[in-house]
């Protein structure tokens, strides 16, 4: 007797950013919401993770990807505030002119926090 587990993925990924950069990603299946600056796009990252924590909700995310470029121009605490805890997972990708740093910076506050000391 076969038998085979059915798995229903209830979790999305999607990606916040200018829409020329982001809507590319599309076609991979990852929700590409535009954002033109850094409080719009802390505003949808507010809305996502409201959806994801919502039990009623029926759309939820895994993953949210931030282009680099809009994270420069807001509060990092309060940017901090709006990504803790465990999902969504926020993950910082550069723009088209490469890193501007911000995603080794969060890195760098995150391993003092844990080890009491600077370390990267």
């Amino acid at each position: 007797m076969s038998t085979s587990a059915i798995t229903t993925n209830e979790y999305n990924i999607a990606i916040i950013g200018p829409s020329d950069m982001v809507s590319g990603f599309r076609a991979l299946g990852v929700e590409a919401i535009d954002a033109q600056t850094g409080a719009a796009a802390l505003e949808e990252l507010r809305r996502l993770k409201k959806l994801t924590i919502d039990p009623a909700s029926t759309a939820k995310y895994a993953v949210i990807c931030v282009i680099e470029d809009l994270l420069t121009e807001i509060d990092q605490a309060e940017y901090a505030k709006v990504v803790s805890g465990p999902l969504p997972a926020v993950i910082v990708l550069p723009g088209p002119e490469g890193s501007k740093g911000v995603a080794i910076a969060r890195l760098r506050r995150l391993a003092e926090q844990a080890v009491g000391s600077a370390i990267i």
